[in-house]
């Protein structure tokens, strides 16, 4: 150990046993204080990403049902607007699979309140939008 000298950085192990997907489709997550409707986000054989305007807390249990599947899980993590969950068993390979052909993600909406984020290169004001009340802010397309 130095006193003053660098200490060399280890990275983090990657927590996941698979890579996610993004996708994008309609989700519920079954739960029995209530139902909370999102879409899937991401997904791999081990968990997903899911969106949704109030999304539960962390530990909680729930089904999440999507369009080609159904799996049992627990939220690991939660962030406004969108949760991690963790599935109880592997999704089928063939699940998967169709998922990923059938909901491909393609290109997102976002809305920015930032007038520099407007997505138009002109006027933050420009076309009746105002960058800062959000329910007319202009939407962005991202990857």
């Amino acid at each position: 150990m130095r006193l003053f000298g660098r200490e060399k950085t280890v990275s983090a192990p990657e927590r996941r046993n698979a890579p996610r997907v993004r996708v994008d489709c309609m989700a519920v997550l079954v739960m029995p204080s209530g139902n909370i409707a999102g879409r899937l986000f991401d997904i791999s054989d081990a968990g997903a990403r899911i969106t949704a305007e109030n999304p539960p807390g962390k530990g909680c249990s729930a089904i999440l049902e999507w369009p080609w599947g159904e799996a049992f899980c627990r939220i690991t993590w939660t962030k406004p607007g969108m949760c991690g969950v963790e599935f109880d068993r592997p999704l089928l390979a063939r699940v998967l699979q169709e998922t990923i052909e059938s909901a491909p993600a393609g290109l997102r909406l976002i809305y920015s309140a930032d007038p520099a984020c407007t997505g138009t290169g002109t006027d933050p004001g420009a076309h009746g939008s105002n960058p800062h009340n959000p329910s007319t802010a202009r939407p962005r397309l991202f990857c």
